[in-house]
């Protein structure tokens, strides 16, 4: 069975390929090979995504490792009344991010529940001798072998390669805005026990993803999200021009009438439905603008999330 890495690759290559030749079937609507070799390739790509799906399958779950350094965690013990604070608050920051990712803003006990049951997060084990706990989750590949919780564990490791403030607001919009709030709670749960931590994670491509927490770094990331205020979401609507499609939860559109381009992020269960759409292919947009200010250095970062296309 081919690598995960693999499969995703062939499967990018494959759909790029397919937006290469749209616009010469548009041209050329009779062209019968033009129209065989898209199809050629839309089967291969299901092809590719079956495979993507059994090999998520056999993963079955996703392990991330916590170990934390200070002086309550030492000799292998851990104070009883600290596991369930910082273990708690992680896992509710990927579960938050998950339902950022999928759902974007929209929530509710139909949502809950269903994202529980898919992600089924919870602490698998402590290592013996060592204070190094284990959080899981099911790896739960869609019909198009993509797992929620991988995504939600990339832009998790994304979110915290940032070096600096102003990289941690250009990243922030990964795991989404309002979803700060989680991982500061996190973060003051690491202060408070006066805690170092080390995540780690093994990726679907044997990588080794890593963060290390020092105390100026975790103190960097709370600092941070505690200074920053959201403004109100602000509905636009206009017509736009398809510039980039993604399937990385982002396209670029041109509004007609300005000539203002956006970088809109929008949530998974749009990318089927953008699978259809065509570079050039003019659009009725509605999509929210989001205000992020860090109310220490007073810098800004504009987000724009799509709600209707």
């Amino acid at each position: 069975m081919e690598s995960i890495s693999r499969l995703n690759k062939s499967i990018e290559y494959l759909q790029s390929q397919i937006e290469e030749l749209l616009p010469l079937l548009k041209r050329n609507p009779d062209d019968f090979a033009l129209k065989l070799q898209i199809e050629n390739y839309k089967s291969e790509i299901s092809n590719l995504q079956k495979s993507l799906h059994d090999a998520n399958l056999k993963r079955n779950k996703e392990i991330i490792a916590l170990r934390l350094r200070g002086n309550i965690a030492r000799f292998g013990t851990f104070p009883l009344e600290s596991v369930g604070g910082i273990t708690n608050s992680f896992s509710n920051a990927l579960y938050k991010t998950s339902q950022f990712l999928q759902y974007g803003k929209k929530g509710g006990k139909k949502i809950e529940s269903i994202l529980k049951n898919s992600l089924d997060i919870r602490l698998e084990g402590m290592a013996s001798g060592s204070t190094i706990f284990y959080i899981s989750a099911k790896t739960s590949p869609d019909i198009f072998g993509k797992s929620l919780i991988q995504n939600s564990l990339e832009n998790t490791f994304e979110l915290f390669s940032s070096n600096n403030e102003i990289e941690l607001m250009e990243n922030i919009e990964k795991v989404g805005v309002k979803n700060s709030k989680y991982f500061s709670k996190f973060l003051d749960e690491l202060v408070k026990d006066e805690l170092e931590i080390e995540l780690t994670w093994e990726s679907p491509d044997y990588e080794a993803r890593e963060w290390i927490g020092d105390k100026d770094k975790i103190l960097m990331f709370s600092n941070t999200f505690k200074s920053i205020e959201v403004s109100e979401p602000e509905v636009l609507n206009f017509q736009a021009e398809l510039i980039t499609l993604s399937l990385k939860n982002k396209i670029e559109i041109r509004d007609i009438e300005t000539g203002q381009i956006f970088s809109v992020r929008y949530e998974s269960s749009f990318t089927e439905i953008l699978k259809e759409f065509h570079i050039g292919e003019l659009r009725d947009v509605t999509m929210t603008k989001t205000t992020i200010i860090s109310t220490v250095s007073q810098k800004e970062k504009t987000e724009y999330n799509l709600l209707e296309i």
